[in-house]
C-alpha cells in the first residue's frame, strides 16, 4: 500500500499552518482521479470528533478530501490500494482531548460511478452525509455522541443489499431512504432521537428492523408504500396513525394493493414510536 502515487491521475497537496496558541492546526487536501478500470471499491471513512461532510464527487475524481485538524490530537489517514480496490480516509485520534477553541473539520467526496461498499465510523460532533446519486452496494454508518443528518436526495445508482445505521447517544435523522433502493434496512440505537424517513423512488419491496434503547423513533413513510409493522416493546408508546391492526401486526390501508411493500420489525425498551405519512 503506497501513501503517495505518481502520474496525472493523482493530485496530492499538503499545506501546513501553525496557530498562535498551543494547538498546531494543519490543513490537508488529497484527491485522486479515476483511471477507468475501477470495478469496485471498499471505502472506510473514520473520524473521531469534529464536523464531517460527505457527498458525491464530480468527475473525474475517485475521491477528494479536505481537512483541518489539530496535529496534537489527530493524525490524517489517506490510504489507497488500487490493486485491492480499497480506500481508507479520515482522522485517527491521539494525544489528550482539549475542549473549546477551533473545531476540527473534514469534507470527503466519493465517485458516483464506481460501485462501492461504504463503511463510516463517526465519534462525536456533527455530521452531514449526502449519499444521493452514489453507487452503493452496502452501507454501514456508526455514530457515537453526535448529531448526524443523512440524506438520499437522488436514487442510488445500484440496487443496494443492506443499509445499516448504529447510533450511540445520538440525534440521527435519515431522509429519502427509499432512494437507497436497498433490499434490507436496519437501525440499532442506544439513547437519543431518531427519524427514519422512507420517502423516495421505490422500485422494489424490502425488509427493515429497528432496535431502540431509550429515546424516540419517528417513522415516516410515503403514502403509496405498503407498510407492515410488527413490534415488541416494554415501556414504549406507539402511535400507529393511518394503520390497521391485524393479529400481532399493523398494516397500512393500501397493503394489499401497493406496488412495493416494506415489512418492518421494531423493538424498543423505553420511549416512543410515532408513524407519519408523506405524499412522496
Amino acid at each position: 500500500m503506497r501513501r503517495h502515487a505518481h502520474g496525472a491521475g493523482v493530485l496530492l497537496a499538503l499545506t501546513l499552518a501553525q496557530a498562535a496558541s498551543a494547538q498546531n492546526w494543519r490543513t490537508v487536501s488529497s484527491a485522486r482521479q479515476t483511471q477507468g478500470n475501477e470495478s469496485a471499491l471498499d471505502v472506510n471513512v473514520e473520524y473521531g470528533a469534529g464536523r464531517l461532510r460527505l457527498s458525491a464527487a464530480e468527475q473525474p475524481f475517485l475521491y477528494r478530501l479536505e481537512a483541518r485538524y489539530d496535529s496534537d490530537r489527530f493524525t490524517p489517514i489517506m490510504q489507497y490500494n488500487a490493486d485491492a480496490g480499497r480506500l481508507r480516509v479520515g482522522m485517527e485520534g491521539r494525544g489528550r482531548t482539549r475542549g473549546g477553541g477551533e473545531q476540527a473539520r473534514m469534507a470527503v467526496s466519493l465517485s458516483r460511478d464506481v460501485p462501492m461498499e461504504l463503511k463510516l465510523q463517526f465519534g462525536a460532533g456533527e455530521a452531514d452525509l449526502d449519499l444521493g446519486g452514489l453507487s452503493l452496494r452496502n452501507l454501514q454508518v456508526s455514530t457515537g455522541a453526535s448529531e448526524t443528518r443523512i440524506s438520499f436526495d437522488q436514487p442510488n445508482r445500484l440496487p443496494a443489499e443492506h443499509v445499516r445505521f448504529e447510533a450511540g447517544a445520538a440525534s440521527l435523522r435519515v431522509n429519502g431512504l427509499g432512494n437507497a433502493r436497498a433490499a434490507r434496512y436496519s437501525f440499532q440505537g442506544g439513547v437519543g432521537e431518531t427519524t427514519l424517513d422512507f420517502s423516495g423512488d421505490w422500485n422494489r419491496s424490502a425488509t427493515a428492523s429497528a432496535e431502540l434503547g431509550i429515546g424516540s423513533l419517528t417513522l415516516r413513510f410515503p403514502r403509496n408504500l405498503g407498510v407492515r409493522i410488527t413490534k415488541s416493546s416494554f415501556l414504549t408508546s406507539f402511535d400507529s396513525s393511518g394503520m390497521v391492526k391485524r393479529g400481532n401486526a399493523f398494516y397500512s390501508r393500501n397493503w394489499q394493493t401497493a406496488p412495493h411493500k416494506l415489512s418492518l420489525d421494531v423493538s424498543a425498551a423505553l420511549g416512543s414510536i410515532q408513524v407519519e405519512w408523506t405524499d412522496r
